[in-house]
C-alpha cells in the first residue's frame, strides 16, 4: 500500500527545501572562476557602488601584481593564498558578468575594509584592507554603503 504525504508534510518539505536552497547551497553549484576566464556563458562579475575605488582581477593566478585571496577555492571556505595576479581599479559601476565575456575572478577595496558575504542569508564577515575575495563565474558581489559609511558586499548568483 503506498502512502501519501499529508498537505502539511509536503508543505513543510517545500519551506525546507527552499530556506535550505536559499541558504547559498545554489551558490556551490556555480564553477569557480580563474584566470581561463568565463565558464561558457558564465561570467564573475562585481558591481560597485560605494562611490569609493574598488580593485578587482581578471587574470588571478598570472601577472605581474599579487592578490592576498583568504577563499582561494571560491565560496565561504576559508583556504588563504598569495597569488600572482593583474590588479585593476575603478570607481561607481560594474565590470565583467554573465554573456559579456570578461571574467572577474576577485576583488577588494585597497584604502579599507569591507564587509562580505554569501548569499542575501548569510553570515558576515569582516575582510581587512587589501585581502581579496574570490568570486565564481556566474556569481556578482554586488557592494555597497551601509552603516558607519562602511562597505558591504553581497556575493550573489548572476540572475
Amino acid at each position: 500500500m503506498r502512502k501519501i504525504m499529508s498537505r502539511v508534510n509536503r508543505a513543510a518539505v517545500a519551506v525546507a527545501a527552499t530556506a535550505f536552497m536559499a541558504s547559498g547551497v545554489v551558490v556551490a553549484g556555480a564553477t569557480t572562476a580563474s584566470a581561463d576566464g568565463c565558464v561558457g556563458p558564465l561570467c564573475g562579475a562585481v558591481k560597485n557602488r560605494t562611490g569609493q575605488t574598488m580593485h578587482y582581477t581578471m587574470s588571478l593566478g598570472a601577472g605581474p601584481h599579487y592578490c592576498d585571496v583568504w577563499n582561494w577555492g571560491g565560496g565561504t571556505g576559508s583556504e588563504f593564498k598569495h597569488a600572482k595576479c593583474k590588479q585593476e581599479s575603478f570607481g561607481n559601476g560594474t565590470r565583467g558578468g554573465n554573456g559579456t565575456g570578461n571574467d572577474v575572478d576577485a576583488f577588494t577595496f585597497a584604502s579599507h575594509g569591507y564587509h562580505e558575504r554569501f548569499s542575501r542569508v548569510g553570515t558576515w564577515h569582516w575582510r581587512t584592507a587589501g585581502v581579496w575575495t574570490k568570486v565564481r563565474s556566474g556569481e556578482i558581489a554586488d557592494c555597497g554603503i551601509g552603516d558607519n559609511n562602511e562597505v558591504w558586499c553581497t556575493v550573489l548568483v548572476q540572475a
